[in-house]
């Protein structure tokens, strides 16, 4: 076995969603103490350890905020939820880890270094500074981490000589503790198990003693495996209001990463992003983005985000965003090449009208664009309708008792439909339009409409003038039995 673990040292200002974004800076405190701080609060010289007043005298627009263990929880799960794309054993290892056994997924992402450059560079799009350690026990792939070591360990035989050099500090010590070691000369993993056992159990505890014995394989260290929510659901967080739309865009992009990384996991696409952006003061306004057929695109999904944002108006602050997947489809065998490892995009070729469709439908709004499909009538006027393109609903047209004789061509009818039927003059009996019609082609004869009151019995003939002009008329088959013009041929 063989463990990665990922160890998230600013987890208490990252599990915010607009931590790192402007150019304020930000502290995290507990205790009286700053225990974290963003980019912007380092570049003014800033530490972890200081009081919040020791920090806000080196920066005056300095935003201050309380430690929220229930935020960093949710943040570590959705990670953990994250991670199952690389393996099906994630655990969490709070409180700012996550370990994952990656002995069985190196064969598949071709090794360990494009499986270690794979997750680095996810995590950085997820607005995340991470330290990685790996070794073939979980406490010294945690201990490895933490200590900044990225050198990995791939053998047992190897876990003296690596962890020997390990400062303590790497090691989760109470002042008790920490006094001892100090007491008794030891600043690194080695002079701790250079101590005769009885009195370092004695003087540093059992805990302490058993969490290296887990570190070097000597005592069992099972883990339990995270397990994913059965609907993806995830959430973020604002420390202020946000009021500029286009500042929603990093956290919402975010948390499409994190979709995108289940639905793979899961070898499924989705359709429909429902967006929850909670307000202020004001009840909570959805935000939908849609596809026009089942995906897991990110880059995709976050260039029609964008798109989608232009026509969004926010009139109230918003202070978090919870992202939900529509109904999940299947995708396995929709590609004999499909896997985790390359992008969808290269797997999932797009038809060339569709990226345009999907840009129109996220800036204008899906109950405005559509496509024309058939439907199962009879009626001309009414064999038709407007449907959600790719919705897959278009229907065969029925054929008339006519029709079912005589193999019907497309070229039989016209595109063009008049609104209503245009009632014709006759001379002599025969239709006229622009000149005497001469009737090339007919009758077809459409009886319908019956059950619902819009009962007609039509004979529709392909007709053609002195003008070269073809046209579709019909003659009603009672009542005046007059001509009306219906169609006209391209």
């Amino acid at each position: 076995m063989l463990w990665l673990c990922i160890y998230l040292p600013h987890l208490p200002v990252e599990s915010f969603g607009d931590a790192e974004t402007g150019d304020r800076p930000l502290i995290i405190s507990e205790a009286g103490a700053v225990i974290d701080c963003n980019r912007q609060a380092c570049r003014h010289g800033i530490k972890i350890g200081m009081t919040p007043s020791a920090a806000h005298a080196l920066a005056e627009d300095l935003r201050h905020h309380p430690r929220v263990i229930q935020n960093e929880q949710k943040r570590l799960e959705q990670l953990a939820t994250w991670a199952g794309q690389f393996t099906a054993r994630v655990s969490l290892d709070p409180p700012s880890g996550l370990l994952l056994e990656i002995g069985g997924s190196l064969r598949y992402f071709q090794g360990l270094e494009p499986l270690r450059q794979k997750i680095h560079q996810g995590l950085h799009r997820l607005g995340h500074r991470v330290m990685m350690g790996i070794a073939p026990t979980p406490t010294a792939a945690g201990l490895m981490a933490r200590s900044g070591r990225q050198t990995p360990v791939m053998q047992r035989s190897e876990l003296n000589h690596a962890l020997a050099s390990l400062p303590v500090d790497v090691l989760a010590l109470d002042a008790k503790q920490s006094t001892a070691l100090q007491g008794l000369g030891c600043h690194c993993i080695g002079d701790i198990r250079a101590l005769p056992t009885a009195g370092a159990l004695r003087r540093l505890g059992k805990a302490l003693i058993h969490t290296l014995q887990k570190a070097h394989g000597e005592r069992p260290d099972p883990r339990a495996d995270w397990t994913p929510p059965a609907q993806f659901r995830s959430e973020m967080e604002f420390l202020e209001p946000i009021t500029d739309v286009q500042q929603l865009y990093p956290g919402m992009a975010q948390l499409i990463e994190g979709l995108c990384a289940d639905l793979r996991r899961r070898d499924a696409g989705v359709m429909r992003l429902r967006f929850t952006l909670a307000q202020q003061s004001s009840e909570a306004l959805p935000f939908t983005l849609g596809l026009l057929r089942p995906g897991r695109d990110a880059a995709h999904m976050r260039l029609l985000l964008e798109r989608r944002l232009e026509r969004l108006s926010i009139k109230d602050g918003i202070t978090g965003i919870t992202l939900q997947a529509g109904r999940l489809y299947a995708m396995q065998g929709s590609n004999n090449r499909l896997d985790l490892i390359t992008e969808d995009a290269v797997h999932e070729p797009s038809i060339a009208w569709e990226p345009l469709v999907e840009t129109l439908d996220n800036r204008l709004g899906s109950d405005r664009v559509k496509t024309l499909a058939l439907c199962a009538e009879h009626r001309p006027e009414r064999a038709w309708q407007y449907i959600r393109p790719g919705s897959g609903q278009h229907q065969k047209a029925p054929l008339s008792s006519h029709q079912n004789r005589h193999t019907r061509t497309p070229a039989d009818r016209p595109f063009w439909l008049l609104p209503q039927p245009q009632q014709l003059n006759c001379q002599q009996g025969q239709p006229v339009y622009n000149g005497a019609l001469v009737l090339e082609n007919g009758p077809e004869r459409i009886e319908s409409g019956w059950w619902d009151g819009g009962d007609i019995a039509r004979d529709y003939y392909q007709a053609r003038n002195s003008q070269g002009q073809r046209l579709w008329v019909f003659r009603e088959r009672r009542g005046e039995r007059s001509w009306y013009l219906h169609g006209i041929f391209a």
